[in-house]
């Protein structure tokens, strides 16, 4: 399972508004660079991440590169310190109308989420009953219970997520559940009465175990829960599967007779096995486990409740044999074991200072407005100083203080011209000196939250939900879209350049960030199969015109419906009643205008050209007559006024639209301006286009835009009757082509990729069979 990409599902087409991941360790240049964007892409606006709170303060620490979007667009909090490790890893993705929930072994680090191999089970589901609505509330209430009262911003989070979620409520601790296939599913954790072990234990029963698998990077020194689980099960086999070439079985250890040794498959060779999966088969079922737990007695939950780590698995039941043939374990299960005395125990890993990290905690930090709050910690002295630092660790301004005898919450009016801009904090007194701590920009977080779509973008949005044709007057919906999605990429450009000292280093971070178009194209990947490509208008509002471009032609169904308006009007009521009641009447008038135009004979409807070719003069006009970086949103715009022209042509269906002819107001000479004024000139507006580095290859969006001017211009040359004047234009319709075509750079593959060829043919089918009845199929190149 590619982990990374089905993060940035949508399932339906529908965005998944929030997400919550929890870890043991953490790599803020991994989580902000590679796992960070894939959540964005699903939609999520509200990211929490719950982490070790020693492990968070190394990674502040240590020397590795530091978060630059950590308290901005994404909160970070920690569950009490206790004496065993926070260690489950779980990804829970949650949306109005459904969630998706991973359950596995990968910490947020460059080797878990692409390194290591790891082992991670995804479960979805919608908002209406079932046995995976049931494990996805189960896991809520687990994450609710862990985040619950540790800062402002994580329940901040939890609160927002509450709200726009009405299907979590009512969850709790699930049993376990029947699927639709018949096999049984349980969400464990350790924070229930009995730990993980024991309820594996319950689940498979007293029946007889044929055959115990177990897969673990890490054990117990004397393997003591090994052997609780053969003293339990009875296995008549025990095969532990191991890396030859990175042994971490302690082999010297005395081990139960039953245990024999086998290679994991080698598809797994070369890479760390991070993956902790148990699989004990009887003569009827496999009951497997897989989660974050390691066969430890600590990640059982085998010790006292005060000495569990903080661990979450899923059980599944399956028939006799489907566990082994899902994890590619037939072949080496069937080959003879390992000799035991041919095996070399690697050597460990010095041990995580984690009692030394722990007596150096700083407390968590949060800034709203002015105010900084701290959560005290006991280990911090009662006098001492608070260094306020920005992104690049400059100190802003120091803080002396002195607690009193309640430390909980301590708070501090900052009066630095700078206070915007603190990232990260260190306490000072005496000989000690805390680890570096982050600093939580609550209305910054906020801000983010509440970029959903409301006010006059829930109105554009709705513009494009409740029509089914272009009108010239949706152009404005469209700015107000391109607008919002604007305003989010400055926000988040702020907020990674609060820690830059000038125009330099913000103009280096933003270079590292995105690729010019032409860097891009020497970068891609440019054979990526259509089915990886990813949409560079993912996450934006901006995206619904694209929906609604791709429906007129019959590419994909519309993604609203009537029955979710409701919902729609609860979520994104803020308590406004006039905007509401605008929002409704502008819906009441759209509707109305539809109702009267399919009255209205075809004839009778008159397309004013004047207004057009005004509206695309000042397209042209601001396109060209800008210096500034463009994106995804100015991508879609061109595409955006072509469909519109197209539309609007004259043909059976609308025998008053704008005329086939090169008249400034014709529609082929308007397109073509549109066209022209973006890939040609001196300086076109195309060169300064900017896709984020995280592309590999043209992201399907760009595919569609590149496929509609080209086809645009066929259809041009298609459609112009003979004449003299036609004769003198088409030559310039030709070098436009091919400056088009030159400086887009695709290749075979892109122009014959899914993404190409199906828009295409959709266009043909439906535009094409309008303009022109006889016309035979164009080709995509």
């Amino acid at each position: 399972m590619k982990y990374l990409e089905r993060m940035a599902r949508r399932s339906g087409g529908r965005p998944y508004h929030s997400a919550v991941a929890t870890t043991f360790a953490v790599e803020f240049s991994a989580l902000e660079e590679v796992m960070l964007p894939q959540l964005v892409a699903s939609g999520a606006t509200n990211i929490l991440v719950v982490a070790d709170e020693r492990m968070a303060s190394m990674s502040l620490s240590d020397g590795s590169r530091l978060p630059s979007q950590l308290g901005r667009d994404y909160a970070l909090t920690s569950p009490p310190v206790a004496d065993g490790l926070f260690h489950p890893k779980v990804v829970l993705q949650l949306g109005r109308k459904g969630g998706r929930l991973f359950v596995g072994s990968a910490n947020i680090t460059a080797a878990g989420l692409a390194g290591n191999a790891e082992a991670v089970i995804e479960i979805e589901c919608g908002d209406e009953p079932g046995p995976e609505r049931d494990i996805l509330r189960a896991a809520w209430a687990y994450l609710e219970g862990l985040v619950k009262e540790r800062s402002r911003s994580a329940v901040d989070a939890l609160d927002w997520i509450k709200d726009r979620t009405p299907w979590l409520r009512g969850g709790g601790e699930a049993g376990t559940a029947t699927l639709d296939d018949g096999t049984l599913i349980a969400f464990l954790t350790n924070a229930a009465d009995d730990g993980i072990g024991r309820r594996f234990l319950d689940l498979v029963g007293d029946v007889a175990v044929e055959s115990l698998v177990v897969v673990s990077p890490y054990w117990d020194e004397n393997l003591s829960a090994l052997e609780f689980l053969q003293q339990q099960l009875r296995a008549d086999r025990i095969s532990v599967l191991l890396d030859a070439e990175n042994i971490g079985f302690p082999v010297e250890a005395e081990r139960p007779a039953e245990v024999e040794f086998r290679n994991l498959p080698r598809k797994l060779a070369g890479r760390f096995t991070h993956a902790k999966v148990c699989v004990a088969s009887t003569a009827e079922h496999d009951h497997v486990l897989v989660g974050s737990a390691n066969c430890t007695t600590a990640a059982l939950g085998l010790l006292g409740p005060s000495k569990r780590n903080a661990e979450a698995c899923i059980y599944r039941r399956l028939p006799a044999g489907a566990a082994a043939k899902a994890l590619g374990l037939e072949e080496i299960l069937e080959q003879d074991p390992l000799d035991p005395d041919d095996l070399i125990e690697a050597g460990r890993s010095p041990p995580i200072p984690l009692e030394d990290i722990s007596s150096r905690r700083p407390g968590f930090f949060e800034m709203e407005g002015d105010v900084l709050t701290w959560m005290v910690p006991s280990e911090v002295p009662s006098e001492g100083v608070i260094r306020l630092l920005d992104g690049n660790t400059q100190l802003i301004d120091t803080i002396a203080y002195a607690l009193g005898s309640e430390r909980p919450n301590v708070t501090f009016r900052i009066t630095a011209e700078r206070r915007s801009a603190i990232s990260f904090v260190t306490v000072e007194s005496g000989q000690f000196v805390s680890s570096r701590a982050y600093v939580i920009q609550r209305s910054l977080l906020r801000s983010r939250r509440r970029e959903i779509a409301t006010g006059s973008v829930a109105k554009a949005i709705e513009i494009f939900d409740a029509h089914a044709d272009f009108e010239l007057w949706m152009h404005q919906a469209a700015d107000e879209l391109a607008r919002a999605d604007l305003n989010e990429i400055s926000t988040a450009s702020i907020a990674s350049s609060r820690a830059s000292h000038g125009p330099r280093t913000e103009a280096k971070q933003q270079e590292t960030r995105f690729l010019s178009y032409d860097e891009f194209m020497r970068t891609r990947v440019p054979d990526a199969r259509s089915d990886e490509r990813q949409n560079a208008l993912s996450g934006k509002h901006s995206d619904r015109i694209r929906q609604f471009m791709n429906e007129l032609v019959g590419q994909s169904r519309a993604l609203v419906h009537e029955d979710e308006a409701e919902d729609d009007e609860d979520w994104m009521d803020l308590g406004d009643e006039n905007e509401v009641a605008l929002t409704e009447a502008a819906t009441r008038r759209a509707e109305m205008k539809e109702e009267e135009e399919e009255d209205s004979p075809a004839h009778e409807i008159w397309v004013d050209a004047k207004q057009y070719e005004k509206m695309v003069g000042l397209y042209v006009e601001r396109v060209t007559a800008g210096d500034e970086p463009l994106g995804a949103p100015d991508v879609l715009r061109v595409r955006f006024w072509l469909m519109m022209l197209l539309h609007k042509a004259r043909t059976t269906h609308l025998p008053n639209g704008l005329e086939p002819s090169t008249d400034d107001r014709g529609w082929p000479r308007m397109a073509f301006r549109v066209i022209s004024s973006f890939f040609c000139g001196k300086r076109p507006p195309v060169r300064r286009l900017m896709i984020a580095r995280e592309y590999n290859s043209m992201p399907a969006d760009f595919l569609e835009c590149w496929a509609t001017v080209l086809w645009s211009l066929d259809t041009i040359e298609a459609v112009l009757p003979k004449s003299p004047r036609t004769e003198k234009f088409l030559p310039f319709v030709a070098r436009v082509r091919a400056e088009v075509k030159k400086i887009l750079g695709l290749t075979p593959s892109e122009l014959e990729s899914d993404v190409v060829v199906d828009l295409w043919r959709a266009m043909d089918d439906s535009l094409g069979a309008r303009l022109l009845k006889e016309r035979e199929p164009v080709a995509a190149g």
